[in-house]
């Protein structure tokens, strides 16, 4: 019972010095803790030895660390996280077509908060038409209107299925950048139909494309950013011909650069 008693009585002689030397500013609260804890060790002595030992341990909590949590970017429950991307925009092939919609999205692992592996699906394409006036006329309710016969017609559409890994900046800036590589195979399916002559086309082309791109992403809340991106686009897709007399391959190159904007979010 006495041996409780001293030391209640030492830690309440210790509680100050030990204040004293864990901040630099500011008086130390020291001596009030210690008088609490030698008013609960003097009614330690006056209770007996049943008592003693119940009251260090309400002193205890008195003196217990703070510890401070930091902020985890893995969702609780979820060793890996996923993120995805819609997105849409433009392409524009230097050498063969002219600018087109694209869209697609992305989707994969969050293996790291600054690493991303996954797979990539887009769509570009293109449609064009030729068309002549044939006459004029006045409209029913005002104005006037004409008639066109449509010559011909034709559209591309083009499906990179790529593979891809993508570095993102830090996630706690107002700003994210990042930037990507995928690699991959390309579809290119080509029509066209000459209403003249009654003439139809339709070829499909495949072969390795890659793509690069660089963006910026805003987060809005949680996990959810407002993307936008500038990207490059390579590949020669082909087909085999065969033909009367011999044999050969068409090759088209879709090689071109191109914008996409979108959101992204993770679960």
């Amino acid at each position: 019972m006495r041996s409780n008693f001293w030391a209640a009585t030492l830690v309440a002689l210790m509680l100050p010095a030990a204040a004293g030397s864990a901040t630099s500013t500011g008086p130390a609260p020291g001596p009030s803790l210690a008088l609490a804890i030698v008013d609960v060790a003097s009614a330690a002595w006056s209770a007996g030895p049943a008592a003693s030992v119940p009251s260090l341990a309400l002193a205890a909590p008195l003196v217990a660390p703070v510890r401070y949590r930091p902020r985890e970017y893995r969702a609780r429950g979820s060793a890996m996280p996923t993120t995805s991307q819609i997105h849409a925009g433009f392409f524009d092939p230097s050498e063969n077509f002219s600018t087109g919609f694209y869209g697609g999205f992305r989707v994969g692992p969050q293996v790291d908060p600054r690493l991303q592996l996954g797979l990539a699906v887009d769509w570009w394409h293109k449609g064009e038409s030729q068309t002549v006036r044939i006459d004029q006329g006045p409209l029913p309710g005002g104005g006037s209107g004409e008639r066109r016969r449509e010559l011909s017609r034709s559209s591309a559409d083009l499906i990179p299925i790529l593979f891809f890994a993508q570095l993102s900046g830090d996630e706690n800036l107002s700003i994210i950048p990042y930037g990507g590589a995928g690699i991959g195979y390309e579809v290119l399916s080509l029509s066209a139909e000459d209403f003249a002559t009654r003439q139809t086309f339709d070829a499909t082309y495949g072969g390795l494309g890659w793509q690069v791109w660089a963006g910026a992403a805003m987060p809005l809340s949680g996990r959810t950013r407002v993307t936008g991106e500038v990207f490059y686009n390579g590949s020669e897709v082909g087909r085999d011909v065969d033909d009367f007399e011999f044999s050969y391959r068409e090759i088209v190159k879709m090689n071109g650069v191109g914008m996409r904007f979108g959101a992204s979010w993770g679960f």
